[in-house]
């Protein structure tokens, strides 16, 4: 099948979901939510570090994290399959045959309700459809992202070009996470 045919299934299976979809937007802060989802992509076989620093400040916070991740592989590095971390991995096993994913991991993640939706791919070059799919067609109130791309579905977007490294980006987006509704940090950054 042709690569464009492929594009334009991927496409329609994006915008179909979303017809289906009724979100409740509201801009939510690390005291209003009770849900997150953090959506990555699994690099060379490695976690971005940063996944397990936003879990576990999220989860001091007692706020429930859901961490879904996609390595774009036919399996899991052996390192990854070894551990049994609290982390929801796929591959490209689980993907159909125009790249949506598939897996039972997906699914619940999918049919799940988020106050928050975190992506923490950055670059626009090589952002794999699967995740796409996922946070395009994810159940939340806020999803924030930092990759630009047509009909993107961020509803707050941290600049990731002006920080070098993930964990910029994190702290980033935790410091305007935290400032939302949030008077006494906007009084403060005022200077007032």
């Amino acid at each position: 099948m042709s690569e464009g045919m492929r594009n334009w299934f991927r496409k329609y299976a994006i915008v179909s979901r979303k017809k289906r979809l009724v979100r409740s937007k509201r801009f939510h802060s690390f005291d209003t939510a009770k849900t997150v989802g953090i959506v990555f992509k699994v690099e060379e076989g490695v976690v971005p570090p940063e996944v397990f620093l936003m879990r576990k400040f999220l989860l001091n916070k007692k706020v429930k994290c859901t961490a879904i991740g996609y390595c774009d592989s036919k399996a899991l590095p052996e390192e990854l399959a070894k551990s049994k971390s609290s982390l929801e991995l796929f591959t490209r096993q689980d993907l159909n045959w125009y790249g949506r994913p598939v897996a039972e991991n997906v699914n619940r993640f999918l049919q799940g309700t988020y106050d928050i939706i975190i992506d923490f791919c950055r670059e626009a070059e090589g952002y794999p459809y699967p995740l796409k799919y996922i946070v395009s067609t994810v159940q939340a109130s806020m999803i924030i992202g930092g990759v630009l791309y047509p009909r993107c579905p961020y509803d707050l977007i941290v600049d990731a070009q002006q920080v070098c490294d993930t964990s910029g980006y994190v702290e980033q987006v935790r410091h305007y996470i935290s400032i939302i509704n949030n008077p006494q940090a906007i009084t403060d950054a005022a200077g007032g």
